[in-house]
């Protein structure tokens, strides 16, 4: 029996999802000069039993405004180094011995003409031998605007004005699905602020292709996540052909807090194979130390305990004093090795509180000579300035103590924004903490799709609350009204406590009302008259509270 999965990419998708392309070169659009050709779908990914045959179909869309002719051909290909390239080998090259996919594909190779603005369906078989070694298969239908005509001496494939969709068969028997993560690395150990490279390398060791699919979790030193890179989910591609090792790039940035300044770790795990799943993680440590604000810091703590020393040192000489303690006769007896009677004795005669409650009965008798308030608050003033060194200590260790708490509490912070990027040779897409979250939210609780409502305006969401995942609440409940959310981001910059929804001339009405859908928002028209017609809400701390 056959299975068969089919996946189109749509047009906000194909970015995206072409990241993880296993042929990277060649994108789902062909656009050359005024030429624009699509091809749908892009992918088939099948399980068949030896001598079953499927038939199927492409559609192959002309959305330009003149008649084009394509042509269509079938090729094998197999993996090209470990950027997720490919090597395109056609049927000739390979000998025609009938045990490539290629060769079990029938299809008609005339030229086609479609019409301007217009698709046509591209109908094909494939025809699985009896004898078919079991495992995975791999070929593409290249559709052109030129004969598939290689080169005299090469193999491979010239694609530069061609479109492809691409076949990976699974041929039922003897099936091995086995790798993991070969390598995973940072680029750097130690950088100077939260933005770091990852190098992940997925080795597969079986005769079938797989998809790793997983994430990378970033916590800082204290435990706390600072990030998650999502790989390969929810999407058809990222695949890993048989006995190939294929390399991911990824890069992540963090918000910055010098509470989060230290040792990091990176955990990536990866889930594999459709018979029985497996699994492969890996660790990685680096260090985020900002060099010229940690030397600014060690300055400032070399200056405060040394202040600090000098304070105590002040306190115990007047402590000593008022003893009746000569200070060098109690340094010199200190230091004596034979002196534990003179020591103690001197000990006894010395009180730690002794100058504290001078100064307080001092006080007191002050405060009982003033008459009025004013010579009261005149005597307090008087006091605090005669031992203003005392209480400059008091004041210096309470802001230290307060500056520990302050870094305690924002070290143990549970979440911060972040964005990651998906790297490869052609391209890069990147996603916000708050893209991330969304996506996960309406996973957790199941979120239906609601059909746009006519009439309201496309919304763009951007967050500033310092708050990550206010903009995806925010999202959902504007989406499940029956707005259409074009655009969320994360902005790791700014942080603002009041939102803001910025409208054209157009929208006015609407942005009032979702003025008071949001907490009675500031609308403000925006004066850029070349701005888009879409309403933008910068999300604000009052937002995220609520």
């Amino acid at each position: 029996m056959i299975s068969i999965s089919k996946r189109s990419l749509n047009n906000c998708g194909a970015v995206l999802l072409g990241l993880f392309l296993l042929l990277q070169p060649l994108s789902p659009l062909l656009a050359q000069g005024s030429l624009t050709l699509s091809i749908s779908p892009s992918l088939f990914d099948m399980s068949a039993d030896p001598g079953q045959q499927w038939q199927s179909s492409l559609r192959v869309i002309n959305i330009n405004d003149f008649d084009l002719t394509v042509y269509v051909d079938v090729v094998n290909f197999s993996p090209q180094g470990e950027g997720g390239d490919g090597r395109f080998l056609p049927v000739s090259a390979e000998g025609g011995n009938g045990s490539t996919l290629a060769e079990w594909f029938t299809i008609s190779r005339e030229a086609i003409l479609i019409p301007r603005e217009q698709s046509v369906e591209v109908p094909f078989s494939v025809l699985v031998p009896e004898d078919a070694s079991p495992g995975g298969h791999f070929a593409a239908i290249l559709v052109g605007t030129k004969p598939l005509i290689p080169e005299e001496g090469q193999a491979r494939v010239q694609t530069s004005q061609m479109v492809t969709s691409l076949f990976f068969t699974r041929v039922t028997g003897d099936v091995i699905e086995s790798g993991g993560i070969r390598e995973f690395t940072t680029t750097e150990s130690f950088l100077n602020s939260p933005e770091a490279t990852f190098e992940l390398r997925f080795e597969n060791k079986g005769n079938v292709h797989l998809q790793p699919q997983g994430d990378i979790r970033i916590t800082n030193m204290w435990g706390e996540e600072r990030g998650v890179v999502p790989i390969n989910q929810n999407s058809s591609f990222g695949n890993v052909l048989p006995e190939s090792i294929r390399k991911f790039d990824f890069a992540w940035k963090g918000e910055w807090s010098i509470a989060d300044m230290g040792r990091y770790t990176a955990i990536a795990t990866l889930a594999y194979g459709s018979d029985d799943r497996q699994f492969s993680s890996a660790v990685v440590n680096f260090w985020v130390i900002p060099f010229k604000l940690l030397f600014g810091l060690l300055v400032g703590l070399g200056i405060f305990f040394a202040l600090t020393t000098w304070l105590v040192k002040l306190y115990v000489r007047h402590m000593l004093t008022m003893a009746g303690i000569d200070v060098n006769e109690y340094q010199r007896v200190s230091k004596q090795k034979n002196a534990a009677g003179a020591r103690l004795a001197l000990r006894q005669r010395v009180k730690m509180q002794s100058p504290m409650r001078a100064g307080l009965n001092e006080l007191k008798q002050r405060l009982a000579l003033a008459g009025t308030k004013l010579e009261k608050v005149s005597v307090v003033l008087s006091f605090i300035n005669q031992y203003r060194l005392f209480f400059g200590a008091v004041l210096l260790g309470l802001v230290f103590v307060l500056v520990v708490i302050l870094y305690v509490s924002s070290a143990n912070t549970s979440q911060r924004g972040y964005e990651v990027r998906y790297v490869n040779s052609d391209a890069s897409v990147t996603l916000t903490s708050e893209e991330i979250l969304y996506n996960k939210l309406r996973s957790e609780r199941a979120v239906e799709s609601v059909p746009k409502r006519s009439g309201l305006p496309q919304l763009k969401i951007i967050n500033r609350s310092g708050v990550p995942g206010a903009g995806a609440e925010i999202r959902l409940q504007l989406e499940a009204e029956g707005y259409e959310v074009v655009s969320l981001e994360a902005d790791l910059e700014s942080v603002q406590a009041k939102t803001v929804i910025i409208y054209t001339a157009a929208n006015e009405r609407d942005a009032l009302r979702l003025s008071a859908r949001l907490n009675n928002a500031l609308a403000s028209l925006s004066e850029d008259s070349d701005s888009d017609d879409v309403v933008t809400i910068f999300v604000g701390g009052d937002i995220a509270k609520k």
